[in-house]
């Protein structure tokens, strides 16, 4: 069998000197980005309806759904602290990885996991207790919104419903979506909505704040790493149909990338962004482009006057939320939604 080679070529970010050429190399980012990602366009009516309420001591834990037939309806767990002083932050918290077992929105409610023994995976019920509203919702093609018959993450369902969207395209548009949701719960103050996720959540919540400014602030734990420099085995599961199946001809010929996570990176500022980073994380190998993209947003928070929006943390451990991690997290939002 001849040996793959794949690889991907991009343009690394470097802060420029003028503004003015950055807001125009933004625009042209999202316009790459919402065509080779797949993400779909819709304004069809959110229609959310709690399902049931369960009593979780210090919050309520409600089942929730959202969307509409024509795309894709979106289950969620909605956890709401019991003793409010109205209006609240509110956080969104994606799932981890798609390698854990199907346990969807589940993992960051605390009532699956976590994929490592021991660590605090249940950042949605954590950050709860300390009194923010928070948003569990399954990805597309995964957990409830796993199609019958099928494995979680085999989006050939939705391929046929909807052939140019893509799974990861979807729950892009799902973030906007869980803004739109959180903006019906009355608890809840417009101006302090987060998102955090790890491992395909700190990489959703990458994606979700670049391309929605109602984010006001966002952790991405394990979540991303450039497209260049990255081995073999990580590029042929990226171009797989679950993650950015449009991508396959970037990784099979010498063409460069229109955008890559490090340009991404940059669309968020300069709202506040911590990136969580383990020492010991097989995934993303590429630890000399990592620097070189955490190095020039570091350069562009500081060029833009907000040098302290940006931090970026290498903690011990492996691929997973650790309890510093969670410390880390819980930290970076108090500092921006608690005055």
């Amino acid at each position: 069998m001849p040996k793959s080679d794949l690889k991907f070529h991009s343009t690394p970010f470097v802060c420029p000197d003028d503004l003015h050429s950055l807001d125009r190399f933004n625009q042209e980012t999202i316009q790459h980005i919402i065509q080779l990602m797949g993400i779909p366009d819709f304004d069809t009516p959110l229609n959310g309806t709690v399902i049931y309420t369960a009593d979780d001591g210090a919050f309520w834990r409600k089942k929730v759904r959202y969307g509409h037939a024509t795309d894709d309806i979106v289950w969620a767990w909605l956890f709401v602290p019991k003793e409010l002083n109205t209006p609240v932050p509110a956080i969104i918290c994606l799932p981890g990885s798609f390698m854990t077992p199907n346990w969807g929105k589940d993992g960051p409610a605390g009532l699956a996991g976590p994929w490592e023994p021991g660590q605090p995976e249940a950042y949605g019920a954590d950050l709860a207790r300390l009194g923010y509203v928070t948003l569990c919702p399954d990805y597309p093609c995964a957990g409830e919104r796993t199609s019958p018959g099928l494995n979680a993450y085999d989006t050939s369902e939705l391929t046929q419903r909807h052939p140019t969207w893509t799974r990861v395209g979807l729950s892009a548009r799902d973030v906007s979506r869980a803004v739109d949701f959180l903006l019906t719960i009355p608890e809840v103050d417009e101006d302090r909505i987060g998102c955090t996720g790890w491992s395909q959540g700190g990489q959703m919540t990458l994606i979700g704040a670049a391309l929605d400014k109602r984010i006001k602030a966002i952790a991405s734990v394990c979540g991303w790493s450039p497209l260049r420099g990255l081995p073999d085995s990580a590029i042929k599961n990226l171009i797989q149909d679950y993650n950015f199946p449009l991508l396959h001809p970037y990784a099979t010929t010498p063409q460069k990338l229109p955008f890559d996570f490090d340009h991404l990176a940059a669309l968020v500022a300069p709202r506040p962004y911590l990136d969580i980073r383990a020492k010991g994380d097989v995934y993303f190998p590429n630890v000399d482009e990592i620097n070189h993209c955490i190095s020039e947003i570091g350069n562009l928070y500081s060029k833009l006057g907000k040098s302290n929006h940006f931090r970026s943390v290498w903690v011990e451990g492996k691929h997973a939320f650790t309890a510093t991690a969670a410390r880390e997290v819980q930290a970076w939002f108090y500092t921006w939604f608690w005055p």
